[in-house]
């Protein structure tokens, strides 16, 4: 017994696009073809390897991992293999899905008291070089005593866009250690207590916030989880950018 296209479509529950797809990439060609009328022709056992091709994707493999399977003859070696494939990325989503899902119920108790959803992206940041002045201090006052001394010191014309603070150590570690920097031109040399080096580039999770300690704290909260969350390592030290009246806050990472 043999069946058209459009038959065999309908007892596998399937499109006749979708086996003319089929057979152009050589997953599953028909048995014959009539020479007259070029008629695609389907055998009864052609179903089982339609099944199979069905299920395997609906498990999440690719056409290209059941062609492979196809010319191996289903073998148990390459069954096992495939298998095991798709166990993993099923392993890795549901990873991937609880981490997202712990960071929506971290959204939603933001809200639920009443505070603003903090989004954190990745960003990859170009090398930056600066004029920059590094201390230790017992309160962030002093770094912003700093911040306006190094503003004064570095020459208007040599200075750019950017500015901001590395971040060392904050209080919780016993010792503040800041870093005002502000970016200079590529030629501009050290001049009086201020140091000129070049900033790395890096890959950060960034967020923005108003320049208050309370939101400044949350957002650093937030960013904290979101890279414990994905498994990420900060790699250097925490950055503020001032972006006209926000900052923008980055924390350099790597992977785990």
């Amino acid at each position: 017994m043999q069946y058209r296209i459009g038959e065999f479509a309908k007892l596998g529950g399937v499109s006749i696009k979708t086996l003319r797809y089929y057979d152009q990439i050589g997953l599953l060609q028909p048995a014959s073809v009539d020479p007259r009328t070029q008629y695609r022709l389907y055998i009864p056992d052609q179903l089982r390897e339609l099944a199979t091709i069905l299920a395997l994707k609906e498990l999440g493999a690719s056409l290209q991992d059941v062609k492979r399977l196809f010319m191996h003859g289903e073998s148990r070696r390459e069954q096992l293999e495939l298998l095991g494939k798709l166990k993993r990325n099923a392993q890795s989503s549901i990873v991937t899905a609880t981490r997202s899902l712990l960071w929506i119920e971290g959204a939603l108790q933001e809200l639920g008291k009443g505070e603003r959803d903090v989004s954190v992206v990745l960003k990859r940041r170009a090398q930056l070089r600066v004029a920059s002045l590094r201390a230790q201090a017992k309160t962030y006052d002093e770094i912003g005593l700093l911040e306006r001394d190094l503003h004064k010191a570095v020459d208007a014309q040599l200075s750019g866009n950017v500015t901001g603070v590395l971040w060392h150590r904050c209080a919780a570690s016993g010792v503040i250690e800041g870093e005002p920097f502000v970016e200079v031109a590529r030629g501009a040399k050290r001049c009086g207590a201020y140091d000129i080096k070049d900033l790395p580039s890096v890959t950060v999770a960034t967020a923005y916030c108003e320049p208050t300690d309370h939101d400044a704290e949350r957002v650093y909260d937030a960013v904290s989880r979101w890279i414990h969350l994905r498994d990420l390592q900060l790699s250097g030290p925490k950055r503020e950018i001032y972006v006209g009246r926000i900052l923008e806050v980055q924390f350099p990472i790597r992977s785990a």
